[in-house]
């Protein structure tokens, strides 16, 4: 097997354990990846601030973009990036259409069956993104439960999932594209967009709107990649690259640049907290 000079350098403090992952592996379809130095992603671009195609230049933006690349960097492998879809993700990532799929994916059993997650890197829950005039009134699963409430969703993830749970008397429009929906809360069009907080938490910046202080919290959740089938060994060496000192240092650097926050934490009998 040939030796990779980048893990002889040894991701600085876990060099050892690098080379240790590389020679304890022998799966040949996941070895390949590192033979051919390439690594094919597949994205949504959809999700601000994990991922989202900036169209003035023409690429991929965003947290879990900069993470990847960042990683690459690190492995000595060339990114390619494909476009992804929430409805076919699943599918796309066991058929091999991507190495790997990146872009705020909730882990959940349906897709661990279809391929491997990476270890988790954002705790979460979710929440609505609304005006600011509505955050007493839309705060909790019973209030936003209502005909007279419109929301907007994105198709094919967690979030068409969760409002057809918890609002199944509320006025739901599906946009295919979940750009559209903050725009949407924006100029009425619809009154609340259910996501994951940190998304909403973004856009309450970015376009002045707000995530009420809830009265409960909404389905704790986890963020991780999700792999092609039999990718142990690019699991592995992700793995001792995130956990490094390396890894961390970019991981803490790129939590800055794209504000990532979470209500998670906050979440208790008393709730989460207005943010604005």
């Amino acid at each position: 097997m040939r030796k990779k000079p980048w893990l002889l350098a040894g991701l600085v403090l876990t060099g050892v354990a690098a080379w240790m992952i590389w020679n304890q592996q022998t799966d040949a379809e996941a070895h390949d990846i590192f033979e051919d130095q390439k690594l094919v992603v597949g994205t949504t671009g959809d999700y601000k601030p994990f991922t989202y195609w900036n169209e003035d230049r023409n690429r991929y933006q965003g947290f879990d973009i900069d993470v990847i690349q960042a990683f690459a960097k690190a492995a000595n492998l060339d990114v390619t990036f494909v476009k992804a879809t929430w409805p076919t993700l699943s599918e796309d990532t066991k058929s091999g259409k991507f190495d790997i799929a990146v872009g705020g994916i909730t882990k959940k059993v349906e897709r661990e069956v279809v391929g491997d997650f990476t270890s988790s890197y954002f705790s979460f829950q979710k929440a609505p993104l609304v005006k600011k005039k509505d955050v007493e009134r839309l705060n909790s699963l019973a209030a936003i439960n209502d005909p007279a409430v419109k929301i907007g969703v994105n198709p094919g993830g967690t979030n068409e999932a969760f409002v057809k749970k918890h609002f199944p008397k509320a006025d739901v429009t599906v946009f295919e594209n979940n750009l559209d929906i903050p725009k949407a809360v924006k100029s009425g069009q619809v009154d609340v967009m259910v996501t994951d907080d940190i998304e909403a938490l973004h856009y309450a910046t970015e376009l002045d709107l707000a995530v009420p202080k809830l009265t409960e919290a909404w389905e704790p959740a986890e963020m991780a990649y999700l792999m092609k089938p039999d990718q142990k060994q690019l699991g592995d060496v992700f793995r001792v690259w995130i956990e490094s000192a390396e890894g961390q240092e970019q991981v803490q650097k790129l939590k800055k640049k794209w504000n990532i926050v979470s209500t998670r934490e906050t979440v208790g009998a008393k709730g989460a907290g207005a943010h604005e």
